[in-house]
Parts: structure tokens; C-alpha cells; sequence
């Protein structure tokens, strides 16, 4: 059993970061591949987030498992002096993957919660210089404007033919704050009937810390409840403080853990 790189690029991932685990007989056993994410504002104690997954045989996993960590301390030494994780996601009932990451020594150190915020009777003072608009998404421009903004604070998992899909729900809703002229932060949310979920939020990360995500969060509750949605759910990563405090501040209720994530310090 030998691993190695792939010829071609998996995912648009370089192959350095793709692994393809073969057998004695040359046949292929599985595959598996790391991403490096930078999330100071999501993670601010390590804010150096690598992702990995492994799509194996049980006879390549432990070969497989020990090359992805490997490439993971390497991608970690671009940032030697902050905290750092390394990362996957198994599902709650897949209880045979678990107990090998936790043989292999990674921790249920985060889960990715399902929580029930409670809808505001209003929305509250403005703040000052603080403006909250509604989202312009009407063209293909400005929906890929929109795309590239949620990129670069973080938030990659929005692709066009989501953002499309969420848009034709019976409920959706696109806000965004300005500070003084500056639009800082965004959200949307969607849903049909009377529940709706908050499919993706930021504010830019030197405006946090401010009461911007509250106020903004506030406002569209309290929109969506006039329009007839009684719950509203989000789904947050149990280690993110900021994510845990805001939900919170919504008297926020767990209603289910959809996946875990065992993570490793690296």
C-alpha cells in the first residue's frame, strides 16, 4: 500500500493537497485531501482552520490518515505563532469512523448545532451612523457581487445555484448594514410556511465587536415575524464564541447537533 498525488487537480485543490491511497496491485483503495482556512473572526483563538476528508478502504486509512497530517503541519507553518486545528466532520450515527479519529487522538472539541432563536417584538434604537438596506439581488452582477463578498469573509459554501435556490423560497430575505457609507455586513435568510433559517451572516471583521451582527440579526427577525414566520433556526460551530454569543443574545435553543467535528491541535 503506497500514497500518492493525483496527476490533475481534485477540486480545484493543488495536488500537493490531495492524497489517492493504491494498493500492492496498483488498484486504488481511496482518496482523501486537506483545506487550509484562515477564520480569525469565526475562531479567534486559533484562527488557522484545516479541513480534511478520507474516502477510504479500512486497510488504507491509517497510510491515508498519517499523509494528511502531514501536509496539514506543513500548511500550518505559514502561521507559526497562532493557534491552529486540524479538523474533519462524521456524521452522529457513524460511530466506526469516530472511535478511529479518537484512537488516532483527535477530540470532540466543536459540533455544528441546530438552534431555535426567538423573534424580537421590535427592533430597537438604531445605531448611530448605522444604516440597514435591503440587498439589491435582482441581476446577475449583483448577485455575483454579493457571492464575492460572502468569499472573502469566509463564507464559500453559497454558491450561485444556492443563492438561486434560496431566492425562489416563498420567505427570503437580503440585508445588509452600512456604516457611514461602507456597507460592512450582510445576511439572508429563507424558509417557506412559518419556519425560515439563516443561511449565511458576516459582519467585516474591523467592524465587530460593535453590536452591528445583533442590530442586523435583530432587524430581519423582526421583518420576517411580520411576514408570518414564527421560528427561525440557524445552524452555528459549537467553538465559535462569537457565533455561540450572538445566537444567545436571541435566547437561542438547541433543537438538534447535525454533525461533529474531531479536531486535533496541530
Amino acid at each position: 500500500m503506497q500514497v500518492t498525488h493525483p496527476q490533475e487537480p481534485f477540486m480545484n485543490l493543488p495536488t500537493e493537497d490531495v492524497f489517492v491511497a493504491v494498493n500492492d496491485m496498483g488498484v486504488q483503495s481511496g482518496h482523501g485531501y486537506v483545506m487550509y482556512q484562515y477564520q480569525p473572526s469565526v475562531y479567534p483563538d486559533k484562527p488557522v482552520n484545516i479541513f480534511f476528508t478520507m474516502d477510504c478502504l479500512p486497510e488504507a486509512e491509517y497510510l491515508l490518515f498519517g499523509a494528511l497530517v502531514a501536509r496539514a503541519r506543513q500548511m500550518r507553518n505559514a502561521n507559526p505563532g497562532e493557534g491552529a486545528r486540524l479538523y474533519t466532520s462524521v456524521t452522529p450515527g457513524d460511530a466506526r469512523k469516530m472511535n478511529f479519529y479518537l484512537h488516532n487522538g483527535l477530540t470532540i472539541g466543536n459540533t455544528e448545532d441546530l438552534v431555535r432563536l426567538q423573534i424580537p417584538v421590535d427592533a430597537g434604537p438604531d445605531l448611530f451612523n448605522c444604516t440597514i438596506i435591503q440587498l439589491p439581488l435582482n441581476t446577475q452582477q449583483e448577485q455575483s457581487n454579493f457571492l464575492e463578498r460572502l468569499r472573502l469573509n469566509g463564507l464559500n459554501y453559497i454558491t450561485p445555484q444556492y443563492l438561486q435556490l434560496l431566492q425562489s423560497s416563498p420567505c427570503f430575505l437580503g440585508l445588509g448594514i452600512l456604516y457611514g457609507q461602507n456597507l460592512v455586513g450582510e445576511l439572508i435568510i429563507a424558509g417557506q410556511g412559518t419556519t425560515a433559517e439563516l443561511a449565511a451572516m458576516y459582519i467585516a471583521p474591523e467592524f465587530q465587536r460593535r453590536g452591528l451582527g445583533k442590530k442586523l440579526l435583530q432587524r430581519a427577525l423582526v421583518i420576517v415575524g411580520s411576514e408570518g414566520i414564527t421560528e427561525v433556526r440557524a445552524r452555528i460551530m459549537s467553538a465559535s464564541q462569537p457565533q455561540v454569543r450572538l445566537m444567545q443574545s436571541f435566547q437561542s435553543e438547541l433543537i438538534d447537533q447535525t454533525m461533529l467535528f474531531p479536531c486535533l491541535d496541530v
